[in-house]
């Protein structure tokens, strides 16, 4: 299985993360329902730190909720947690091209690329 890496500002140093070897299947019903939310635009700012908790447990808890949120960019937050959906439901490559500003999926949902 391909991995999926994050980048996040951590004591003024950019710290790479990459997950683990093996997501416990149990990420991948929260995946599921993350990314439910984000795509009927439920997203719910009381529950971020139930998302955050998701992108942490999927990178093998490699980082806190504290140091997510204060390492990514803030407009970067919800991009990087749907992103992770992806990674998690077997969508590698378009969690990276995501992150890479390539794919806008909002944007092309339902288009064919020709």
């Amino acid at each position: 299985m391909e991995n999926f890496t994050i980048a996040l500002k951590i004591e003024g140093k950019t710290k790479r993360f990459t997950t683990p070897a093996s997501i416990k299947g149990g990420l991948f019903r929260q995946a599921v329902e993350v990314s439910q939310v984000i795509e009927k635009d439920e997203f719910d700012i009381s529950n971020l730190d139930g998302y955050i908790q998701f992108v942490c447990e999927v990178f093998g808890e490699k980082f806190t909720i504290d140091q997510f949120e204060n390492g990514v960019d803030a407009r970067e937050l919800l991009k990087t947690i749907y992103a992770t959906t992806f990674f998690v439901l077997g969508q590698v490559s378009t969690a990276t091209q995501m992150l890479a500003g390539d794919v806008d999926t909002k944007a092309d949902e339902g288009k064919n690329s020709a």
